[in-house]
């Protein structure tokens, strides 16, 4: 299994730590630790942000406090239709 540590860099080091993990990267034969880093690349370009998150969770409050508020999808789009 491989650990990500945390480490606090300046913007400065930014850039040598990026050239430096791409010339690892570039040699890197372990296939499995490939493999974890893409999983890991992958799990981050999926997630929300903070502020989706939070819209999230808000409609999902609205929801619990009042579940016959909500509108059915096919009702909402002939609605729409009339309108147009």
């Amino acid at each position: 299994m491989v650990n990500f540590k945390v480490i606090e860099i300046s913007n400065m080091d930014i850039q040598s730590l990026k050239i430096d993990l791409i010339h690892w990267l570039t040699e890197l034969e372990d296939i499995s630790v490939l493999e974890k880093l893409h999983s890991f690349k992958n799990q981050r370009e999926g997630s929300l942000s903070k502020a989706h998150k939070d819209l999230l969770d808000g409609r999902i409050s609205s929801y619990q406090e009042n579940p016959d508020s909500l509108i059915d999808w096919d009702d909402m789009v002939k609605e729409l239709d009339k309108r147009l």
